[in-house]
């Protein structure tokens, strides 16, 4: 009987000490309210991205653990996979099951290793970082950088007194179309934030030009408040095109269970408002949004939110617009 028991307990040890060295998270949030802009009727829409996803670690012994990440971004209106655009501001043409991330690598005391679709490390350091409003919904500002890439190998360092860098290569697939790359730092301590970072794009076609983007973002905290500013450049590389220019200037601020946001995003330079292909496609915007978000509680908040769009391209009319909903987190 003794010998059954100790038996028992070791097995009982065993399991706790696999399962403690092996962890999946199931996460996820669904977003959804109501949407009116100018010219469009009233509509269902989630201001952030609704997604699932599962995550995990693998402890490998030595300080190296595996890891992996997918995420499935949706309409949480429709059920509907969302679409994806394979460039920067381009119209969505896929729909991948997990658009929002398919990663396996390795992390340990060197950084972390990861393969697969994941985010694009220079629009984690460009204006779209310091978006109050995560690119979404009515008030989302305008970006230059897409926030996720395909076929990517991404190396982040671990962080040094608040420092740490990146580097992602993004394969092209095709031969003689000449691979992506990019480079990006930021340091982040305290009540200070400064991320700088370089793209340049994957060609689109053989033997194709490679457009370029870099940007700078900076934030500064101090109290309830937070102020940051951005700057983003694009550079199309086919004559006659001008660089594109992409300026924001944000700010929040805490009030009780409250955030309150407002953001300023201009975006100009073009060939009659707009450039297209070769990875950029934008208009000549400026762009108000002021936003409130209400803690219900770590994982419910409530939203509304206002924006004014002004285009300056010939023909196309200013819009307003206006969305109120519910986040939820899981």
């Amino acid at each position: 009987m003794k010998k059954t028991l100790i038996a028992l307990a070791v097995l009982a040890s065993a399991a706790g000490a696999a399962q403690a060295q092996s962890a999946v998270t199931i996460y996820g949030k669904l977003d959804l309210g109501l949407e009116k802009v100018t010219g469009t009727p009233t509509s269902l829409e989630g201001n952030h991205q609704s997604r699932l996803g599962f995550k995990g670690t693998e402890d490998l012994g030595g300080g190296l653990s595996a890891i992996f990440q997918v995420e499935t971004r949706f309409n949480a209106d429709t059920g509907a996979v969302r679409g994806y655009s394979n460039v920067p501001g381009g119209a969505a043409v896929a729909s991948p099951l997990f658009g929002g991330q398919s990663i396996v690598g390795l992390t340990g005391g060197f950084g972390t290793v990861k393969l697969g679709r994941t985010y694009n490390i220079v629009d984690e350091v460009s204006s779209a970082a310091i978006d109050p409003f995560e690119g979404d919904g009515v008030p989302g500002l305008n970006a230059l950088t897409t926030p996720r890439i395909s076929n990517t190998v991404t190396y982040v360092s671990p962080s040094m007194s608040g420092f740490n860098a990146s580097a992602q290569v993004q394969l092209s697939e095709v031969s003689g179309q000449k691979n992506g790359w990019g480079l990006a730092g930021a340091y982040n301590n305290g009540p200070i934030y400064v991320g700088l970072g370089y793209q340049k794009l994957t060609a689109l076609v053989p033997d194709g030009v490679q457009p370029n983007i870099w940007g700078i973002s900076g934030s500064y905290t101090f109290g309830p408040a937070k102020i940051a500013l951005g700057y983003d450049q694009g550079d199309a590389k086919i004559a006659g095109v001008p660089k594109a220019k992409n300026w924001v200037v944000a700010g929040t601020y805490e009030i009780g269970s409250g955030l309150i946001k407002a953001a300023y995003n201009r975006t100009k330079d073009g060939v009659d408002g707009t450039i297209t292909g070769n990875g950029l496609a934008f208009e000549k915007i400026q762009k108000v949004s002021i936003g409130y978000q209400h803690n219900l509680s770590k994982r419910t908040s409530l939203y509304a939110d206002i924006a004014r769009t002004k285009y300056t391209t010939p023909d196309v009319d200013s819009s307003n617009g206006v969305g109120v909903g519910i986040t939820h987190n899981f």
